[in-house]
């Protein structure tokens, strides 16, 4: 039995992509295209209060009398995945039959669990409702739950028959534009509010400002651009509602990421205004360089949003809003950063940017966004030839004690957030050493599938709470050591949350002591100038946090030597450099790696409080242990291995 948490995201074969919405009655999510004709409409109904509820779906396709193929994969792929395949034979009669696929190919499964409601043929388009349940217990079908999860499709042209044993034939391949596969969250029930430039009658009063770039990308493969703006409407107090991208369709695969800091200076250090007002006439320029203005990088560090590829946009629940303008509890200049991935190496202009859509009609509640996780830095480490190799975050008690409000704040929505190697990510959370139920989670991550999650019931975090962002990656098919970095070939371990009331604290993030850092690679004292530009090993003082390694290297001028950043440090027993030590062990025995991965989690991790404008908060233990965790979370009990007990 295959457990799969559906997450539904698209990434289709020759398609742009859809978004996934909320259905039309009694419908309650759909997706579709145009080019090839397909919708998609789901809902889960339970029937005499059962624990087991029927997931009911319709999917209507340009088929021209032929098939539907459907099916739900784990990785988009057809080894392994969960298929059914309807049509309407001559007669009128409506089949959906349930397969599974080995290697290529469709094999009709022993137990029938789809189940076919009614049809239709019209005009070339067939439209199939069916159901099947949740979880059937069969171990050619995917178990659903509640991750990333990969919704198949495939219109053909022939019409299939059942022969006097039960099989079906007839079945001809659909060819390779007419199929496609979409990631989903399928077993979402959460939505926000439509978009206002959707439905502008449901939003009376409320305005929307576009921000776009206007740059030229040059033959490299990866390139961070930024500018600063300022929001214009200072009279009064506004709240951000909602925010959606605005793409240029021909450069929407090498769009990665777009994020928006506030940027704030405290007036003792020369005031916002006197620092940001003259850049907002600039039209930006490659960030993290030398010659981006060093205020940027200090001071524009707040998050007003993030959209990631695959990613819709926001829309924030009716009772919270996120202030704009800085006499209001905002901010009142912005720096937009557009992440570049041209892995062709292409030049090409880009007018790709953000619509905000903001009111003076106040919520009730101020929101704002926090980072977790780990610090992006080349102190994350992944060795090559691994199947799985876990990295931990750590927002450590002390720092919710300091920073958090007696009565906690409240997590409405979340964003899970790696690179290529990323498989699986999960934000634990813990009181007391016990851990309570799983924040965010998703056990089948797609890279190209980032949006954020509106969460069906809101979470309080405490004072004193501590929180856990788990990140786990694959490099069998890396031959060398994948690096913390900017680069999509390089890697993060974040979760975003947008949050309420907004407080002082922006991020709350950790890093692998730098001695113990060392210490399982058989590494006892290392030296290298480099230390110096990212300020290792850490030793905090000043006002504020210094910016994630990886953008101190950027600016001094090293980004090109980034990736073999480990050639730069030497070991003073050897004389070898890190990386050369790196490079000489045995990876292929996956043990070494994974005693490497446990003696990081539970050594010595530096601990990072920060407030708005990159404010330290001042931590008595910014070196910490691994949290002592008294009574982990109880797994989850599949539903199929619960019923197999009362049976």
């Amino acid at each position: 039995m295959r457990t799969l948490f559906l997450l539904v995201s698209l990434i289709f074969l020759g398609s742009e992509g859809s978004v996934v919405s909320q259905g039309k009655a009694p419908w309650t999510h759909q997706f579709q295209l145009d080019s090839p004709k397909i919708k998609v409409e789901w809902r889960s109904l339970t029937e005499n209060g059962s624990s087991n509820p029927w997931l009911e779906m319709q999917i209507s396709g340009e088929t021209k009398g032929g098939y539907i193929g459907f099916g739900f994969s784990e990785n988009g792929g057809m080894n392994g995945a969960d298929l059914a395949i309807g049509w309407i034979d001559e007669k009128g009669q409506v089949f959906m039959k349930d397969f599974h696929g080995v290697g290529n190919n469709p094999v009709l499964d022993k137990e029938q669990n789809y189940e076919a409601l009614s049809g239709k043929l019209e005009n070339g388009i067939t439209t199939i409702k069916f159901r099947r349940q949740w979880f059937t217990c069969d171990k050619d079908d995917i178990e659903i739950r509640n991750d990333t999860m990969r919704i198949m499709w495939a219109l053909g042209s022939s019409v299939p028959s059942i022969t006097a044993d039960n099989n079906v034939t007839g079945l001809t391949w659909h060819g390779l534009n007419t199929r496609g596969v979409q990631s989903v969250f399928i077993h979402d029930t959460a939505f926000a509010d439509p978009f206002p430039d959707e439905v502008p009658e449901k939003f009376p009063g409320v305005k929307q400002w576009d921000l776009v770039m206007n740059n030229t990308i040059d033959k490299e493969q990866t390139t961070y651009f930024c500018k600063i703006v300022k929001f214009p409407f200072l009279e009064k107090k506004h709240h951000m509602i909602g925010w959606k991208p605005i793409l240029t369709p021909e450069n929407r695969p090498n769009v990665h990421h777009i994020t928006f800091y506030e940027c704030m200076v405290p007036p003792e250090h020369g005031g916002t205004e006197n620092l940001f007002e003259k850049h907002t006439m600039h039209t930006g320029g490659r960030c993290y360089t030398k010659n981006m203005p060093p205020e940027w990088t200090k001071h524009c560090v707040t998050f007003l949003f993030v959209w990631v590829a695959g990613g819709e946009g926001e829309m924030f629940p009716q009772h919270v809003g996120s202030p704009l303008g800085e006499p209001h509890g905002g901010a009142t200049y912005f720096m937009m950063e557009v992440h570049y991935d041209n892995p062709t190496r292409k030049v090409f202009h880009d007018k790709s940017g953000v619509r905000i859509f903001y009111t003076d009609k106040l919520r009730e509640n101020d929101g704002s966004v926090m980072l977790m996780g780990y610090r992006i830095t080349p102190f994350l480490l992944l060795p090559p030839k691994q199947p799985n190799f876990v990295m931990h975050g750590i927002c450590s008690s002390e720092c919710t004690e300091q920073a958090l409000p007696p009565t906690g704040i409240k997590v409405i929505n979340t964003l899970l957030h790696g690179h290529l190697s990323m498989r699986k990510l999960r934000l634990r959370h813990f009181r007391g050493g016990k851990e309570l139920p799983l924040i965010a989670k998703d056990d089948y991550y797609d890279f190209n599938y980032q949006q954020s999650r509106t969460l069906q019931e809101e979470i309080t975090v405490l004072p004193g709470d501590e929180l856990i962002t788990e990140c786990e990656y694959e490099t069998t098919q890396n031959n060398r050591m994948v690096l913390g970095g900017l680069s999509t070939t390089q890697e993060m371990c974040q979760t975003f949350f947008i949050y309420y009331p907004r407080i002082n604290l922006m991020q709350c993030t950790s890093q692998y002591e730098f001695t113990e850092f060392f210490k399982p690679l058989g590494i006892r004292e290392v030296n290298g100038t480099v230390l110096k530009q990212i300020k290792m090993p850490y030793n905090p003082s000043g006002e504020f946090d210094p910016p994630d390694d990886a953008k101190e290297l950027e600016e001094s001028g090293e980004g090109d030597d980034f990736h073999s950043l480990y050639d730069h440090i030497n070991i003073v027993d050897t004389g070898k450099s890190v990386a050369q030590q790196i490079k000489e062990m045995n990876w292929t025995d996956t043990t070494i790696a994974k005693k490497i991965e446990k003696q990081w989690q539970h050594g010595r991790h530096y601990a990072y409080c920060t407030g708005h404008g990159r404010k330290r908060y001042p931590l008595k233990k910014y070196i910490m242990d691994y949290p002592t965790i008294s009574k982990p979370a109880e797994k989850e009990d599949p539903f199929c291995k619960a019923k197999q007990s009362l049976e």
